[in-house]
């Protein structure tokens, strides 16, 4: 194909996409455009997918079990920090709104965290935060799936890029969680019987 003949495909694509996945026709009109700004992503609208679900849970629990071992650790009247970053692949579900925004993302979780003995009861406080991010662009993978043309070569994006009618852009979402814990010193896990182990959605931030 041309790319005017590309051009044609793609608005007519984004049209028709935006009665099923408005999302997805909203970013891929935002590649069109050309301009190349990066895009922010609605937390709520991305947190609301199985995937990113299963990726901030990966990270939490990475968070929870360097945090047990430092509890199992501390002596009375002490206290310990534990800061470190994760990282966690993302494969979007094939059929839902998000593979067709961002197939393959990344998030990234820093988190930070002070923990302290006082005679028999640990607690635990500290914040995460979640940058996920993603590049829209048409570079990885051979073929990609365009509703109702079926797959096509990955190269069709590039050429559009190269024939500066497209642009590809970055898009990303910072949100904020907090954790708070207790439990008594020398059981094994901080999560057990009549402790607390407690994530909360601190807020949204875009940077």
């Amino acid at each position: 194909m041309s790319a005017p003949e590309l051009v044609t495909l793609f608005r007519s694509i984004i049209a028709e996409g935006r009665k099923v996945h408005p999302v997805a026709g909203d970013f891929l009109e935002h590649f069109m455009d050309g301009a190349g700004a990066p895009r922010r992503m609605s937390l709520r609208w991305l947190r609301s997918f199985r995937a990113i679900q299963r990726a901030e849970r990966k990270n939490q629990r990475r968070f929870e079990r360097q945090i047990e071992r430092a509890a199992r650790r501390l002596g009375d009247g002490a206290s310990s920090w534990v800061h470190d970053r994760w990282d966690v692949r993302i494969n979007a579900f094939i059929g839902t709104e998000l593979f067709y925004v961002s197939r393959v993302s990344l998030l990234r979780s820093r988190g930070s965290f002070v923990v302290t003995r006082t005679g028999a009861q640990v607690r635990v406080s500290g914040t995460v935060r979640h940058h996920w991010f993603d590049p829209y662009d048409w570079d990885r993978g051979r073929w990609v799936y365009i509703p109702k043309q079926g797959f096509a070569p990955i190269a069709v994006g590039r050429d559009l890029v190269e024939a500066d009618e497209a642009r590809n852009f970055l898009m990303e979402s910072h949100h904020v969680q907090t954790l708070e814990g207790t439990r008594r010193a020398g059981r094994r896990r901080l999560r057990g019987g009549g402790t607390r182990f407690e994530w909360s959605l601190a807020g949204a931030e875009h940077r």
